[in-house]
């Protein structure tokens, strides 16, 4: 089993910054070619999301949510390519403008050795550059409400 985990600080508010992570066009602001929920309601507990990442050769991302805690928690088993992976995102104010995202990972299987690169690259890869999305929606959302603009 490999583990994985990453933080960042995403100038805005936490509320916001859940909102944002949650919100009904889901993840239209990451790099995924389609996110949508295949049974289940959104954001409820068992709910099977079905997600087909840009430039993945047809790998499909199954996703059945675990947890779900709202301005908290949200945790995931997914399956994709032979893998198998339990992940959980959390969310911490560190103040009332600054909110620390961090993603945790543990993952078995063997795809790394069918496609010849080192799994645990490529899903750290993944991972901090969803994050870095996020947190680059969110602040030009902040500075939009705030009326800055670039």
């Amino acid at each position: 089993m490999q583990r994985l985990e990453i933080a960042i600080n995403i100038n805005c508010p936490l509320s916001q910054v859940f909102a944002i992570y949650t919100q009904a066009d889901l993840w239209s602001w990451s790099d995924f070619r389609s996110a949508r929920w295949t049974q289940g309601q959104a954001w409820e507990v068992g709910s099977r999301l079905r997600i087909e990442p840009a430039n993945s050769y047809g790998i499909v991302i199954d996703q059945v949510l675990i947890a779900m805690e709202i301005n908290r928690l949200v945790g995931f088993i997914s399956h994709f390519a032979g893998i198998t992976m339990q992940s959980e995102t959390k969310f911490r104010p560190l103040s009332d403008a600054l909110t620390e995202v961090s993603y945790k990972s543990e993952f078995v299987g063997n795809f790394s050795r069918i496609a010849a690169f080192p799994l645990r690259s490529a899903i750290e890869f993944g991972a901090q550059r969803f994050l870095d999305d996020l947190k680059r929606e969110c602040e030009r959302d902040t500075q939009h409400s705030a009326g800055i603009n670039n």
